[in-house]
């Protein structure tokens, strides 16, 4: 108590001559903790008292003061002598005082007022007395006007401190008011814990945040929850522990202040806790069962005892959901039943009944028919608001239940299976269908369906593609004379981006489904094969897709078929993104949102928003990755194949701004998620073996370039290799495998060849490049055209680096003003778009250039003699630095110094490079016919 901000104040104000200090605080609020903390605090230098009061049926007048009189026996006989003969009328009150008191005085008058001013001569005997009195509230009537006698007559030797609980109305009509209207020095409110207290407390953020809002901040809440789960060995289980624990002390106070109310509160709390959420008084009255006419006193009482909140307009609820618990664990078993009936039945009586409450009603009151009924209404009522996450909850919780029955099991097993396509699952949700399908009585149809969508979850959401296929396999043998959810799976089988299968075999399930579906009249299931079928030819870039998207319904009617467009729109711009297509991409993304504006679809924001997030990193747009990235992350989950996409973006994003090591984290991260997207995967091969590649491990860059050239290939869809195909050849030529890399160009030219996607086509021309690199003039007009067909998309970062290969082919063959315009637009881009780490690389390359000591001329040939780049390589190599360090030294690719060594040795007639040494230079470069360069 000592750590909360009134404890400095209070004492404080009690050090005051003639201090009359009221401490107010709910139940539990720390008014005790404070009280008893203070009298040790004064008991250095003063008397102290310490008075409790209680309430009684008939209570003791003075009783609470008069016990604490009685306990401090020693203090009051060293003063005794200094007592008038007025102490004397304290005899009859205080018989274990008699050795102190004077006798009692023959007076004529009011005997109470003699008793109080004989009380307060014995308070303030000595030269500094405290007096505590807590529970104020539940004080007898004669205690309180003693009270405030001392409050309306102070001695700067009394100082009084009293708590209780905040008195905003007259509870009993009569009863008078009590704090005094007048004499009191200082009033102090303990407020409930704000949550960075509960932190220092807990130690946890993620502890406290739940206990603070189980506990709504009341100290004594908290301490007796921090003190249930001390014995907790791990913070994960202490978080989930504190979510049910009822500790003991705290259900003993509960009870006891519950049984301390009118049999109308009691009542009226126990229908709020019964109710789970507030509610007016009407309402609180039927539940409970009490009179109209006995309701607002019972309000008054509970609501000054602490057990309800008034939330204003005539709502009511529950203190605490700590409080709301432990009441409701004390209602005996038969009377719970009844409130929850009365609960059911005043709630189906609204205009909009509240059909997931009222079931849970009828649950707990054990009526399970009323129990189902409501649960599919409430069902019907999520999905219909466009709650998919609503709707999969309570079918997963109806489930989970023992008294469902077989025929209902089934029913609702098929429809959580078909919910859960449209929001975005977890692994409870999904252990739940598979223990369906495996161990409970179904018929084959009700099977049958449910593996299918089980299937259809595990690749979209899961990324188990394999377990996924296989659940799909399975079920199309129960569907066989389900020709419309036939459809749906085969459908589901043909997408080209699922699974390892080659895209051939995708189409085959495609033409299967369409075949299947013809003669059908489910419109959304039409509708989910043609999506398919765009999708499956935007992803493999036909040419002729554009005109059946232009087909597509602009509004259709119906909420399935909506999704179902929407669904065709996201994908539409997926695959389109992958192919370079990225203002159409945006525009496909636009119109999916349109259609479900109106709609909480969560898996299919998910796909938009991961869509989104590899659009603006591809076009530059970075300044909201970072944070939107983690976002979707957060809200997808981590463990979710959903999540990979976010990751990758993070990851292309971290390397782009120059963090390595993030940038591979994230892309280790975005692979182990993507195993269920060629795509996704591809492009995570790419960003590991771009990290790889900039940090010159060509090993490992080599080895995973291969499986990722290995996955592309079994799925036959090069267009996806755009991103890995210009890493693999730098790679390859780094190496020294410049015929595998040529192979590797040659094949990637013939998968690409006749498809719609200028991603790739920018690519190919790139890679052309970098094979042609030992010929300069050719390699500078080849990266020159991939710089233009990545700004075209735009791509500026591919762009950037295109213009950067150009520039360093320029700056070989001397071509001064070709090279500054080169390194100047890339520089101007990485810069643009926070990539500073390469835009500073080009400017030391650009400054060096245009020192105006170094000669400018134009592009020239230097026959059998060295260029002056070849021989500051070739002076370098004769000093035993290896191509990496010499291509670090002077800003070029492992590569460019290779050619110019090679060129070097044959201009210089040497065998290899073995012979080189300065000596041997010296003497080589002294020759009349290289004088000029000498």
């Amino acid at each position: 108590m000592t750590g909360r901000p009134e404890w400095p104040e209070v004492v404080k104000e009690v050090g005051r001559p003639a201090a009359f200090v009221v401490v107010e605080g709910e139940p539990r609020a720390g008014r005790t903790t404070l009280l008893g903390r203070l009298g040790r605090h004064e008991r250095q230098g003063s008397v102290v008292l310490q008075a409790r009061c209680t309430r009684l049926a008939d209570p003791v007048p003075l009783g609470p003061v008069l016990e604490a009189l009685k306990a401090a026996t020693v203090e009051w006989a060293a003063s005794a002598s200094r007592l008038s003969p007025l102490a004397g009328c304290l005899r009859p009150l205080l018989p274990e005082l008699d050795a102190v008191l004077p006798p009692r005085p023959e007076v004529a008058g009011s005997t109470r007022a003699l008793v109080f001013r004989a009380l307060r001569e014995l308070l303030t005997l000595h030269e500094r007395t405290v007096l505590l009195v807590d529970d104020v509230h539940d004080a007898d009537e004669e205690t309180r006007d003693l009270l405030r006698y001392l409050a309306a007559c102070p001695s700067p030797r009394l100082a009084v401190v009293t708590g209780s609980v905040p008195c905003r109305r007259q509870p009993v009509p009569g009863a008078t008011w009590w704090p005094p209207r007048t004499g009191v020095t200082a009033y102090f409110t303990l407020d409930p814990l704000e949550i960075e207290q509960v932190v220092e407390l807990a130690g946890s953020r993620e502890l406290a945040e739940r206990i603070h809002r189980r506990t709504g901040g009341v100290p004594g809440a908290v301490d007796a929850v921090l003190k249930a789960i001390a014995d907790v060995a791990d913070e994960r289980s202490g978080v989930k522990l504190a979510e049910t624990v009822l500790p003991s002390a705290w259900t003993t106070s509960v009870a006891a202040r519950l049984a301390d109310t009118s049999p109308s509160c009691a009542s009226l709390v126990e229908a709020a806790a019964v109710l789970g959420h507030p509610a007016g008084s009407r309402a609180l009255a039927k539940v409970s069962g009490v009179d109209g006419d006995e309701i607002v006193d019972a309000l008054l009482c509970a609501l000054g005892a602490g057990f309800l909140l008034d939330l204003g307009r005539d709502r009511y609820g529950a203190r605490s959901p700590l409080l709301a618990d432990t009441v409701y664990d004390s209602i005996p078993g038969p009377r719970r039943c009844l409130l929850h009936t009365r609960a059911a039945k005043l709630l189906a009586a609204d205009t909009e009944p509240a059909a997931a409450r009222i079931a849970r009603h009828h649950r707990e009151a054990g009526e399970l028919a009323e129990w189902i009924r409501w649960t599919s209404v409430a069902v019907d009522s999520a999905a219909a608001e466009g709650s998919p996450d609503e709707a999969v909850r309570l079918l997963a919780e109806v489930l989970e239940d023992p008294g469902l029955s077989r025929a209902g099991r089934e029913k609702f097993a098929v429809r959580l299976s078909r919910e859960m396509m449209h929001g975005l699952v977890d692994e409870d949700t999904v252990r739940l269908l598979r223990v369906a399908v495996r161990d409970w009585s179904l018929s084959r149809a009700a099977r049958g369906e449910i593996r299918l969508n089980l299937g259809r979850i595990l690749i979209n959401q899961t990324g188990q593609v394999d377990a996924g296929r296989s659940e799909i396999e399975l079920a199309l043998t129960d569907l066989s004379g389900k020709r419309a959810l036939l459809a749906r799976g085969l459908a589901t089988l043909a997408l080209p981006h699922v699974g390892a299968v080659s895209v051939e075999e995708n189409l085959r399930w495609l033409d299967q489904a369409e075949q299947v579906s013809k003669g059908i009249r489910d419109v959304e299931v039409l509708a989910a094969v043609t999506a398919n079928r765009m999708s499956s030819r935007m992803q493999v870039a036909d040419p002729r897709v554009w005109q059946d998207v232009g087909d597509l319904p602009d509004s259709p009617p119906s909420a399935d078929v909506r999704r179902q467009v929407s669904r065709t729109y996201i994908n539409l711009a997926d695959a389109a993104a992958w192919n370079g297509y990225y203002p159409v991409a945006r525009t496909y993304l636009a119109t999916a949102r349109r259609l479900i504006h109106d709609e909480h679809q969560p898996y299919l924001e998910a796909l938009a928003d991961g869509a989104k997030l590899r659009i603006d990193v591809a076009t530059g747009a970075w300044a909201q990755v970072e944070t939107e990235a983690r976002r979707l992350a957060d809200r997808v989950g981590h463990e979710s194949s959903l999540a990979a996409e976010p990751l990758l973006a993070l990851g292309w994003h971290d390397f782009g701004l120059g963090h390595r090591a993030s940038a591979l984290s994230n892309f280790d991260a975005a692979f182990a998620l993507a195993g269920g997207s060629v795509p996704l995967q591809a492009s995570a091969f790419a960003g590991r073996v771009a990290v790889l590649l900039a940090g010159k491990d060509l090993a490992a860059a080599r080895r995973l370039t291969d499986f990722g050239l290995d996955s592309l290939r079994r799925k036959n869809n090069w267009v996806w290799a755009a991103e890995l195909m210009p890493l693999a050849v730098r790679v390859m030529l780094d190496r020294q495998e410049s015929g595998a890399a040529e192979e590797l160009v040659v094949e990637y030219r013939q998968g690409i060849a006749g498809r719609d996607a200028p991603l790739a086509h920018a690519a190919e021309i790139l890679c052309q490049g970098l094979l042609a690199r030992a010929r300069p003039a050719e390699a500078a007009e080849l990266f020159g055209h991939a710089a233009k067909a990545y700004h075209a998309l735009p791509r500026p970062y591919a762009a950037a680096g295109a213009d950067e290969l150009a520039g360093e082919c320029h700056l070989e063959l001397d071509d001064q003003e070709r090279l500054l315009g080169a390194f100047t637009s890339a520089e101007t881009t990485y810069r643009a778009l926070g990539a500073l780490v390469d835009a500073q690389r080009c400017r030391r390359i650009l400054v060096r250039r245009e020192d105006p000591r170094t000669p400018r001329r134009g592009r020239r040939g230097y026959g059998q003699s060295l260029s002056p780049r070849e021989r500051e390589v070739v002076l370098l190599a004769a000093q035993n630095l290896t191509n990496r360090q010499i291509a670090e030294r002077l800003f070029l690719s492992a590569r460019t110094v290779e050619v110019h060594i090679g060129r070097a040795l044959s201009k210089l007639d040497l065998p290899s490079r073995a012979v080189l040494s300065e000596e041997l230079l010296r003497t080589r470069l002294s020759l009349p016919h290289d004088s000029a360069t000498a």
